[in-house]
């Protein structure tokens, strides 16, 4: 494996903690906090928890079969399956404050190219979402139609992670253009420090994340099909009678 491998995943994982760390104090601090009264504190959950999943563990869910070769293949597809469903989670959630808060101050929904973007990447996420779960884990579907799914499946995934970068960076500055006034005498407050300084660290992270999981030299090295369980389908293990008549994992 390349010798960038270890380091870039590092730097990658050292991106997110910033960018966990940034977005805590923008969302806590600068922006006033957090409460579920209609306010603008109420707001707050949406930018916190849609970077913490669509961005954070949306990013390192995609990662996962990259992150734990050690795992099973069997495993990293249920830790990738959890995490990915805690973002929808966590998104509904992001959602229904802001609706909250924009319905509590009597603003239109969804009226921002940001808000239309967003919106959109959030429900194909989770459409990707189910459709993964059906394909491959429970009821699953034959082989063939599994394999042919596949490279769809990556193809969104990728996808929609990088519309959710522009969905988070749209958002910052339509934040900071909204409801950020400059004080006299300086370039930036703090509001639009932190949101730009977060922004380009999100940038940064989706950039590593891209580069290791298009990277081909990163990809797992399929192992034997005697021993291998990367073979067995999510919800269940398919066997198969040989020409030998010796038992196997059916390929899923």
């Amino acid at each position: 494996m390349d010798k960038l491998f270890v380091p870039l995943v590092i730097v990658s994982q050292i991106f997110a903690i910033a960018i966990l760390v940034l977005l805590g104090i923008w969302t806590g601090v600068t922006l006033g906090g957090f409460a579920w009264d209609g306010s603008m504190k109420h707001f707050n959950f949406h930018p916190l928890l849609m970077v913490l999943g669509m961005v954070i563990l949306n990013g390192d869910g995609i990662l996962v079969f990259r992150l734990f070769p050690m795992f099973s293949k069997y495993t990293s597809k249920l830790i990738h399956l959890i995490l990915q469903g805690i973002v929808v989670i966590m998104g509904g959630i992001a959602l229904k404050a802001v609706f909250a808060y924009q319905n509590a101050n009597n603003w239109d929904n969804v009226h921002t190219v940001h808000s239309w973007v967003g919106f959109t990447t959030y429900l194909m996420f989770g459409l990707q979402w189910i459709c993964g779960f059906l394909i491959f884990f429970f009821p699953k579907l034959s082989e063939d139609y599994r394999g042919a799914y596949m490279p769809l499946h990556r193809y969104f995934g990728l996808a929609l992670f990088a519309l959710a970068i522009v969905s988070a960076i749209s958002g910052i500055q339509e934040e900071i253009m909204f409801h950020t006034e400059v004080p006299k005498g300086r370039k930036y407050n703090d509001r639009q420090l932190i949101g730009d300084i977060m922004g380009l660290v999100i940038v940064a992270f989706a950039l590593i994340v891209g580069y290791l999981v298009t990277n081909k030299e990163y990809q797992r090295k399929e192992k034997s099909l005697e021993n291998d369980d990367e073979k067995q389908p999510l919800a269940g293990t398919e066997m198969k009678q040989t020409s030998s008549g010796s038992i196997q994992a059916a390929d899923p």
